[in-house]
């Protein structure tokens, strides 16, 4: 038996579901006013003996930094006030997030706790994650390093599963070893609609039989219990409720037990100070069962995606520029660029009658502005892109006459008489040297120097062009680490490896055959290994579509139901059973549809490439076309799908499958920028029935393995398809990796359907022995991060080439930002790739540094300036660690 339990303690707040209850506007206004109220209502028991003091908890900082942006002086001051005395506190999580953040998103989205402890004094040393089935494991680290040393976890396991035991406390310890004190709670609204605190009509035939289940588990050893208390009209999005106040007085007026008492994350955490020793250390990923949702809108997931890696592209291309002048990029535009990609990956999609009434204005109109973050974040992202990277080149090169006069109807050898037009300014924003194919952007003659950059330019729109790229202008580069070189595109480019005969295409390192059954690959044999690494599954071949629908002879399958499948697959729930009332039926039977009319085209070799196209047709897309293709001397195979999707309301899944022919296979992957082994390297009860992927994933039975960096699709499925198994180890049944690209099973918040034309790319490579988690990651940058490309600049520099960093074979990824503090200078993130400690030797003499500090993800000082030794630094890096480096630098430079 466990101690009887004698004090619960209630933290009061709102969920935040950006949408779903309400349009997103309206949820932002509401939020702002549930902060006002709050502050009354703390006002009104501010004489209230301690444990009646009303309190609140500002869930997240996205909510609070709006407020205070708009807040009068009067009414800031009455919020410092309260919070002073400890009835408001506020919390470090930006938003309710899903694991599609990238890294330095994750970073970003803690700078409004720099913002609001500077400017306003307020104190943040906790931190709650709401709802959403997990968090990214970096957070461990990340919240740790600014000065968060709490973390509160309320898991809705609706669909999903929470971490053993719950409630516990534990430290959660990070990819590098540091812990944060985490609480793994009941969920978000257990006190007002599971216990019923605050209804005297039912507390006592609810609230009891809770405490019965703790007082009799021996594994909880605790004689408190912290909850958190919602309004129970309106659980999400709800204002404070002021019957609380009156029913916690009253109860501890009667003499009641347990006692009730009013608190807060950073309260709480005092109460587990005097334990934290004896407390376990759980290590591993907190992985979100509700990720499987990413996929219900494949085509904006994949846009965002891109921007992630285009943004900070386009951050080190600024960090290059003069600072002479005022930042290449605002720090305040770009705070809210990485907001808006940060809110398309917040956990909320859209309405909760999403799947119900997915043609209702309410569904549509909350899609269209969960979508937009997406879209207006691309947008962005592209004139950041452009206007870096133009600004790097007009101090590196004559940006020709648009910037002195019209050309109006000037010829190109007119408008540029001393230029020499067969050169290219090419941008490696990747910290090592890379060799990569350019297309010659359109001969412009100076006539569009502002927009999207021309190498990103969309074509086939009436003022974009309908030609492509100049084909015979496609060459082999090679680019200096982190800078640029102006390359001459007349110099031969030798592409003797590339063949073709039939259905098979071929270069240096790869022979690739086409299946022209199923449109994947019979072949995937790797000439350095001497081995074919192209296997099957269930007769599924590699890179071959698949198509998944629940079987109707599933019993309780209802045909008839709104929503057939859906209810096959997410069986229901209990509320009750606290603390898992979600419940999977994982005896769904499935049946899968192939693809048909399948016609092989014939290769062609041209421009430093050699490709194969098939198109298909396939259940619930209207055509399917795949170009499977191999650059010259390259080790990596392109497979490019573009489906024209139908919009299908029932239950769907559409997979891409990888299977090998490998032996026993072991999985490993970056996950949130860590490198990762399911099982070893996650909480148990978090999912394994489908993964998140940054950057790669791989497959290897130790003499040998294949990688695949997915660029649009972020889902895999591995060792086989494992929908709603509700695995709680991974079995594989191959040595397989299943791209889960799409699929629409949520009966609420995300989409019905989705339609319309959605590319699927991926890049594939093949290695000896078991995969390196370096050369996976390093692989996975070069597919995702496209060399930047401008043209109509004619050098007038010295150096035709040049770079702003190199690395001495460090395990590392650099990106570099302009820094957000007043006195300014440039940003070095640094991410180590692999699970061990490395010392890392950055040359940064490109940016002449006059010092460097190592600084935290909040950008304050760490430690001792380091020593810029020969225009070089030295770092100790931890596992998996992410940190930064601010140099200072000379003016000029």
């Amino acid at each position: 038996m466990s101690p009887q339990i004698s004090t619960v303690y209630l933290a009061n707040h709102s969920h935040t579901d950006l949408g779903f209850t309400d349009h997103q506007d309206v949820v932002f206004r509401q939020h702002l006013e549930f902060i006002d109220r709050a502050i009354e209502l703390c006002e009104y028991t501010a004489d209230a003996p301690d444990e009646s003091r009303y309190r609140w908890v500002c869930e997240g900082t996205g909510v609070t930094e709006r407020w205070f942006r708009q807040a009068g002086d009067k009414q800031v001051e009455r919020f410092l006030a309260c919070h002073q005395r400890g009835q408001i506190d506020v919390t470090a999580m930006q938003w309710n997030f899903t694991p599609s953040l990238a890294p330095e998103q994750m970073a970003r989205s803690l700078y409004p706790v720099r913002w609001l402890r500077e400017q306003f004094g307020v104190t943040i040393s906790s931190a709650m994650q709401s709802d959403s089935n997990g968090i990214s494991w970096m957070f461990a680290d990340l919240l740790a390093e600014a000065g968060i040393d709490f973390l509160t976890m309320s898991v809705n396991p609706v669909r999903g599963g929470v971490p053993k035991p719950c409630p516990q406390a534990f430290w959660w310890e990070g990819p590098t070893g540091r812990r944060t004190l985490t609480w793994n709670g009941f969920h978000y609204l257990f006190a007002r609609s599971n216990a019923k605190l605050g209804d005297w009509r039912y507390v006592d035939r609810f609230f009891p039989k809770f405490l019965q289940m703790l007082e009799e588990d021996t594994g909880y050893p605790w004689d408190f219990l912290y909850c958190q208390s919602t309004h129970p009209i309106r659980v999400d999005n709800g204002p404070p409720d002021i019957r609380m106040i009156d029913f916690v007085r009253e109860w501890n007026e009667q003499g009641r037990t347990p006692r009730l008492e009013f608190s807060t994350p950073s309260l709480f955490r005092r109460v587990l100070a005097e334990h934290e020793s004896t407390l376990p250390v759980m290590r591993g990923d907190w992985l979100d069962w509700w990720c499987d949702g990413i996929a219900s809108s494949a085509f904006e997931s994949g846009v965002n995606r891109e921007s992630h890696n285009l943004l900070v592209a386009a951050e080190t291309v600024a960090s290059w520029a003069s600072k002479d002048t005022h930042p290449a990029v605002p720090a305040e535009r770009l705070a809210h660029v990485y907001e808006l990609l940060s809110l398309y990956d917040e956990h909320t999609w859209g309405a909760f009658a999403s799947v119900a009434a997915p043609d209702s204005v309410w569904s549509k109109g909350q899609w269209n502005y969960k979508a937009s973050f997406a879209y207006r974040g691309s947008g962005e992202t592209h004139d950041i892109l452009a206007r870096s990277a133009r600004r790097l080149a007009g101090e590196l090169a004559d940006p020709g006459p648009e910037g002195r006069f019209n050309v109006g109807d000037l010829t190109p050898d007119e408008a540029y008489p001393a230029a020499d037009t067969n050169d290219l300014l090419v941008v490696n924003t990747l910290p090592w040297e890379r060799e990569v194919f350019v297309a010659e952007p359109e001969l412009r003659g100076g006539a569009a120097p502002v927009g999207v950059l021309e190498a990103f330019f969309p074509r086939g729109v009436p003022w974009g062009g309908e030609k492509p790229p100049t084909p015979d202008r496609r060459k082999r580069l090679r680019l200096p680490a982190f800078g640029y070189v102006f390359a001459d595109l007349d110099a031969p480019d030798v592409s003797d490896d590339l063949a073709a005969s039939g259905q098979t295409i071929e270069n240096e390192h790869y022979r690739v055959e086409v299946d022209p059954q199923t449109g994947g690959l019979r072949s995937l044999y790797d000439k350095r290994l001497d081995r074919e690494l192209a296997g099957t599954y269930r007769g599924w071949r590699l890179g071959q579509l698949i198509y998944q629908q629940v079987d109707d002879s599933t019993p309780g399958y209802d045909a008839g139901s709104m929503t057939p499948g859906r209810d096959t697959i997410n069986s229901g729930w209990d509320f009750s059973q606290v603390p898992n009332f979600g419940a999977w039926n994982t005896d769904v039977r499935f049946r899968h549809e192939v693809p048909t009319d399948v016609a092989v085209g014939i290769p062609v070799i041209e421009h430093g490439r050699v490709s194969i196209s098939v198109q298909c047709s396939i259940t619930g897309v209207r055509w399917a076309r795949c170009t499977y293709w191999l650059d010259t001397r390259t080790r990596h195979l392109g497979i490019d799908w573009e489906l024209d999707k139908e919009h299908v309301c029932d239950a769907e899944e559409l997979f891409v499958a990888f299977p090998t022919a490998l032996g026993e296979p072991t999985f490993r992957g970056d996950v949130n920028g860590v490198p990762f082994s399911p099982d070893d390297d996650q909480l148990p009860g978090t999912v394994r029935d489908w993964f998140p992927v940054r950057g790669w994933f791989d497959v290897s039975d130790g003499t040998a393995g294949v990688t695949v960096a997915p660029l649009d699709a972020p889902l895999v499925q591995l060792g086989g398809i494992t929908t709603a198994k509700a695995a709680e180890r991974l079995a594989p049944e191959a040595p397989a990796i299943m791209s889960w690209a799409l699929n629409n099973h949520w009966m609420v918040n995300f989409k019905a359907s989705q339609g319309g034309l959605i590319p699927l790319r991926y890049r594939l490579t093949t290695h000896e022995g078991s995969v390196h988690d370096a050369a996976a990651g390093r692989f996975a940058e070069e597919m995702h991060t496209p060399p930047i490309v401008l043209r109509d600049y004619s050098r007038t520099v010295a150096d035709a080439e040049r770079s702003y960093l190199a690395l001495d074979d460090a395990d590392v990824m650099v990106h570099a930002k302009e820094s957000v503090t007043e006195d300014g200078g440039v940003i070095l993130r640094i991410r180590s790739l692999v699970r061990e400690s490395q010392a890392v030797r950055l040359d940064v003499s490109g940016y002449q540094p006059t010092e460097a500090h190592r600084v935290s993800v909040l950008e304050t000082p760490i430690g001792d300036p380091v020593q810029v030794v020969d225009g070089a630094i030295t770092l100790e890096l931890r596992p998996a660690e992410m940190t930064a480096v601010l140099l200072r630098r000379s003016t000029g430079v």
